[in-house]
């Protein structure tokens, strides 16, 4: 009663006030604290030690320090779609693919929800975001960023599918229209959030942290589950050695991070991000071959080709001379492994696969030929609906039966293998022209910003930008690029570093990582 008195007579707060408040305050947040451990140690050992009631310990934590900085959101995400899988993985259960950190609450619980944790994660986020506006204590002007209005096309494009797919009537399953609304929704939002909370290079750095461990693990994963295939039972053997020991878009990561490691060595980068690196290069490379992808083998090619052309753009000189060692490089391996069958022939199978089809592994055989009935139903379909497509929601025609796919692929019949052409499938012409325009976007101004900085820093999340666009693509022509959540979270947050380089750029402020140095 006595200090709203004193409060309302205008009589001023002493310090010692204020220290007794938050003596108060601490000791009753310390009894809470106390009681709930309390509450929590009782029921472990009521339980015996029960793994599920560390999650709402985790869940509390974890909306606490996303309410705080929201930007923790964004390196949870980056990284949870690094590490955890979305698909199991044939004959394989590790633990990073039994989270359901990607699932819909209601396939694995009895709570009638059709968000996942991602979901749920992207949203804290952005409330958390939206509250720092509104209170002003986030003071720093919103951005669209260098890509944001092609984004925003590439989102409408899907409103327009739509629309067309509810228009059409018939079989349009809701449901379906979630599953594939919700890879470009994260793209989307993934982007102008990291767009407006990646704003310093202590930021950029974490990121770049998160890349290089969470690459690191699911290496070394990929190795372990390698390892437990041949010392299982023969059936998980034979299974192993006609299926990855990854998931499939894990390769996608791995060539990331190979690419990172050339653009670093090629800027002179020094520290304990490269040095990381290089010392896990070893095992991403050996997951690599390990995980027999031939689209993460010729995107790789492909990512090592855009960065030699971004070289000898900036630095002929130098341009040449890893052109020269990359040919005499490639020369050597081709004369070396052309026949060999094993892990480190698998690049030159997806070489002789691309020249001579007849010489692809029984494998490789069946899904091309899955893939052939795919791209046979694609063409049919849109010739029958070359202005608008199928939509979103609806199944694309079937003048051809392919075999059915495994049980985890909910919606085979609605979402297409080649991510490129299912574009036009669900908004015509125009979702293909969205899709170009914004690749076309991004590598254009990221090449421009990797030629025109000095900045090292700067230079390599722009090489990482282009790399990652040319990386997805590629594997976005034969394999779900533009539809797994995992793939679209990682590429909206890494082309929200853009908006990053181009602020940074014109302000002509360094931005080296901490502990990085160039060499002389």
């Amino acid at each position: 009663m006595s200090v709203r008195v004193e409060s309302a007579g205008g009589i001023p707060r002493t310090s010692d006030w204020y220290a007794s408040r938050a003596r108060r305050r601490s000791l009753i947040a310390a009894a809470i604290a106390i009681a709930l451990a309390g509450a929590y140690a009782a029921a472990i050992v009521a339980t015996e030690g029960d793994g599920r009631l560390v999650i709402p310990v985790v869940a509390i934590l974890v909306v606490f320090a996303i309410l705080a900085n929201p930007a923790v959101g964004i390196y949870l995400l980056f990284a949870a779609g690094i590490l955890f899988e979305q698909f199991p993985i044939t004959g394989l259960t590790p633990i990073t693919s039994q989270t359901h950190i990607f699932a819909n609450l209601s396939e694995y619980t009895d709570f009638p929800l059709r968000l996942s944790l991602s979901d749920l994660l992207i949203a804290l986020t952005a409330l958390s975001w939206a509250a720092r506006l509104v209170t002003a204590r986030d003071r720093t002007a919103t951005t669209m960023g260098p890509f944001g209005w092609a984004v925003v096309g590439y989102l409408m494009v899907f409103g327009v599918g739509v629309a067309i797919g509810v228009a059409r009537g018939g079989a349009w399953d809701p449901n379906a229209t979630l599953g594939e609304l919700r890879g470009p929704a994260y793209l989307f939002l993934l982007y102008f959030l990291a767009a407006n909370l990646i704003r310093d290079r202590a930021q950029l750095g974490i990121l770049a942290w998160i890349l290089v461990a969470a690459v690191g693990v699911k290496a070394v994963q990929g190795l372990l589950n390698y390892q437990e295939a041949l010392s299982g039972p023969l059936a998980v053997a034979a299974t192993i050695a006609n299926q990855a020991v990854t998931a499939d878009e894990d390769v996608i990561f791995f060539d990331l991070a190979i690419a990172l490691a050339v653009v670093l060595m090629l800027l002179g980068v020094r520290g304990r991000l490269t040095h990381a690196l290089f010392v896990l290069l070893p095992l991403i490379l050996a997951a690599e071959m390990l995980t027999q992808r031939r689209a993460g083998f010729i995107a790789l090619g492909a990512v090592l080709i855009a960065v030699m052309l971004l070289v000898l753009i900036s630095d002929p000189r130098r341009g040449l001379a890893l052109a020269a060692i990359g040919t005499i490089s490639l020369g050597i391996y081709l004369a070396l492994f052309w026949d060999q069958s094993g892990p480190l022939g698998g690049p030159v199978r997806a070489l002789r696969a691309v020249m001579d089809p007849a010489s692809v592994s029984t494998r490789d055989m069946s899904s091309d030929a899955w893939r052939e009935i795919e791209n046979r139903n694609i063409a049919y379909t849109i010739s029958q609906l070359p202005l608008t497509g199928v939509g979103v929601g609806q199944q694309y025609i079937f003048r051809e039966e392919p075999p059915p796919l495994p049980a985890s692929f909910t919606y085979w019949r609605y979402i297409t293998h080649n991510a490129l052409l299912w574009m036009w499938l669900k908004a015509g012409p125009l979702g293909a022209f969205a899709l170009w325009f914004l690749v076309a976007r991004v590598l254009l101004v990221a090449s421009s910003a990797y030629v025109r900085l000095r900045d090292p820093a700067l230079r390599a999340a722009a090489a990482v930008i282009v790399g990652l666009t040319v990386i997805q693509i590629v594997f976005s022509s034969v394999d779900l690029g533009l539809t797994y959540s995992r793939t679209m979270i990682v590429l909206g947050v890494t082309l929200g570093l853009g908006a990053l380089i181009v602020r940074s750029g014109a302000a002509g402020r360094p931005l080296r990582l901490a502990t990085e140095r160039e060499a002389p």
